[in-house]
């Protein structure tokens, strides 16, 4: 132990001494025997005291000589010696903060209890430490610091600047520790401030990805932009922006790349606790706000702050069991930052009401679309040196994944020196386990990868796709119709495809409720999740949402084709409906959609192609009056003939003919409780 931090322990016995009972003295005194050497005291040896304080009255006689001796060292140290480098660090924490008098003396007490074994020691043996290695109790506070219990008490209030800054931890039941934070600058090597101050910084963190990496995010990344351009040229306060989205959506990389682009400084604030491991809420907040005051004088800065919620919840939650902190201090702490700031979460419903209404901008994290995905992975795979084809780069592009996910699978591949296939049966694991779809757009089903051309209808598909795909415009319908099987929802998923679009695909049967009003808000939640995920829709079943209103009997029944006519009319994105029911359509509905598509029966040369392509051998004459037939017929004799291993012609004809067969020859209506 330094020399100055001796004096400062000695300040600590000598008050505590004071306090002592004859009940107490006797630890207090074998303790400063023990401990006399290190402390360079000249008292009666460790056996000689211990005899002495064995009769309760002869044992109080050395006390007088005893506080002489370390009221004159403890004097001779605030003369003499040179404040410790541990003195040094905390006087810098006291001055970054403004810290008072009273506050640096607490603060340097809690620190040198979990620093200074010697004193640890006498804590413990007088039950004056907390019930962790790392707590001291306000009893030791009082007496040690030689203040009043009612002076200690007010400067550990929770609205206190030392449990608002995150400095002190009330751990309950009147113990108190230094948070993870204080500890951690405690612990360094240097004193020199700018050597604290890169240690709490750290170093610039780099992006990964570039500023067109994230086009989907469309304006609203130039109005984040201007704004933190604004705030570093203004010195405004009161400048904070929430980047919100779905776990790997890239927020903290956009942070990031959101600085290269800014030529601006972004750190990363509370990321460790004390030791480089978890921080706890109170390390996060101090880390924050000491970061927060030494980077005030340093130009281009902004903090970034991941996770947030695990600082602002229950904030907001008004005379709840779950209320933590202060929420006129988090208010203060947003309104008053002279730094803007970055605070990211995927969870911005937890932040309540009042920190949310004090963010500059709001900014949402949609997933990518294809096309974003597709500009991503190449430079992930480049990096990466993964070398892959462009039919892969697209196959792994198909995947709905966001984009940490994507990176961390091609992390995996790259590592087992694995192909393309083993990144993406990577990455739709992971997808799986968090509950999202991975089906390929490019799919009519199990066996049959679609094809516009294989596919009759009263328009020019292949044509139709090329146009849609080359075009800006987003916010376009389609009502696709015709017998079941020829490829309606197919052909809304390749037209997905062609845009760079993900797809959002419901039945009706997804979306219909038996309560009154459920209905409705499913609709407008399947809307609603489409445009956040900036994705095409596809309704299925069409006709049992969108059935004529006139032969309707019940209220629902309207108000559920109010409500999908209420969203086509202002969905921003894509939305196909299919259905084999045209006629039961409202015609309002009709009105709604850009292009009405008749999906027809195979005609014999898609037949012959269908067949040559799937089945590697000619198609028997017998097809060639086989109507209906439909490509949907052809995926499940696909699926039927590799589980039995057929390949005669012959038999797999006979195997479309059954399929034809099944077929009801009239329009059936659908079955279920909206049945007429």
């Amino acid at each position: 132990m330094d020399t100055f931090d001796h004096g400062i322990v000695l300040s600590y016995v000598s008050n505590y001494i004071k306090t002592c009972t004859s009940d107490t003295m006797d630890t207090a005194l074998r303790w400063l025997a023990s401990e006399a050497k290190n402390l360079k005291l000249q008292l009666p040896s460790e056996g000689r005291l211990s005899a002495a304080t064995a009769n309760r009255v002869s044992g109080l006689r050395p006390l007088p000589k005893i506080r002489r001796m370390l009221k004159e060292r403890i004097a001779m140290t605030a003369h003499h010696a040179r404040p410790s480098p541990l003195e040094m660090r905390l006087r810098w924490i006291a001055e970054t903060l403004d810290l008072s008098r009273a506050d640096k003396e607490i603060l340097g007490l809690a620190v040198r209890a979990v620093t200074s074994g010697s004193l640890r020691d006498l804590l413990q043996s007088s039950f004056l430490a907390g019930g962790a290695y790392d707590e001291i109790n306000e009893v030791a506070l009082v007496k040690m610091l030689g203040g009043t219990r009612e002076g200690i008490r007010c400067r550990l209030q929770n609205d206190a600047p030392l449990l608002t800054l995150g400095l002190i931890e009330n751990r309950g039941g009147d113990d108190f520790a230094p948070s993870g934070t204080v500890l951690r600058i405690a612990r360094l090597t240097s004193s020199r401030p700018e050597r604290l101050e890169k240690a709490l910084i750290g170093s610039t963190a780099r992006p990964e990805l570039g500023w067109s990496d994230f086009c989907h995010l469309g304006d609203d990344r130039l109005v984040a932009a201007r704004i933190l351009t604004a705030a570093f040229e203004a010195r405004g306060q009161g400048v904070n922006l929430l980047f919100h989205g779905a776990p790997g959506s890239g927020k903290t990389e956009f942070a990031k790349t959101l600085a290269r682009r800014l030529k601006a400084r972004a750190v990363f604030v509370g990321e460790s606790g004390g030791l480089g491991g978890e921080p706890s809420r109170a390390d996060r907040i101090s880390a924050y706000t000491l970061v927060r005051s030494i980077t005030n004088r340093v130009p281009r800065t902004m903090l970034v702050v991941d996770e947030a919620d695990e600082v602002f919840q229950g904030v907001d939650d008004e005379g709840s069991g779950d209320r933590r902190g202060s929420k006129v201090f988090i208010n203060r702490l947003l309104e008053t930052t002279d730094q803007p700031t970055i605070w990211i979460t995927s969870h911005p419903e937890r932040l309540g009401g009042a920190v949310l209404g004090r963010m500059t901008l709001a900014l949402a994290f949609p997933q990518p679309g294809r096309r974003e995905r597709s500009r991503m992975l190449k430079r992930m795979l480049r990096r990466q040196k993964f070398v892959h084809t462009e039919q892969e780069l697209e196959q792994l592009a198909a995947i709905p994944a966001p984009p940490a996910v994507l990176d961390q699978a091609i992390r995996a591949g790259r590592m087992i020196e694995g192909s393309a296939s083993d990144v993406e049966r990577v990455a739709r694991s992971v997808m799986r386990a968090m509950g999202g779809a991975t089906r390929d757009a490019g799919r009519l089903g199990v066996g049959v990868t679609f094809d516009p051309a294989l596919s009759s209808a009263d328009t020019d598909l292949a044509i139709l796709a090329d146009r849609i795909a080359h075009g800006n415009c987003k916010a376009v319908s389609f009502c696709l119709y015709g017998l079941p099987g020829t490829g309606k929802s197919a052909y809304g998923r390749y037209l997905a495809q062609r845009m760079g679009l993900d797809v959002v695909e419901k039945r009706a049967s997804d979306l219909l409720g038996p309560y009154v009003g459920q209905t409705e808000a499913q609709i407008a939640a399947a809307f609603q999740e489409a445009a956040d995920k900036r994705a095409m829709l596809i309704l299925d079943e069409a006709d049992s949402l969108l059935r004529n209103r006139a032969g309707a009997h019940r209220s629902w029944e309207v108000s559920q084709v109010n409500e999908m006519l209420t969203w086509m009319e202002r969905h921003p994105y894509p939305f196909v409906s299919t259905t084999n029911l045209m006629e039961s359509l409202d015609p309002a509905t009709l009105r709604r959609f850009v292009f009405k598509i008749q999906f027809l029966p195979m005609t014999w040369d898609q037949t012959r192609t269908a067949f040559r392509r799937i089945f590697s051998a000619d198609a028997p004459n017998s097809l060639r009056d086989l109507s209906p037939l439909a490509p949907g017929d052809f995926d499940v004799v696909a699926r039927r003939a590799a589980v039995l291993d057929e390949r005669d012609p012959i038999q797999l004809a006979a195997m479309l003919a059954a399929e034809v067969a099944a077929k009801p020859r009239c329009a059936t209506r659908p079955i279920g409780f909206l049945a007429a």
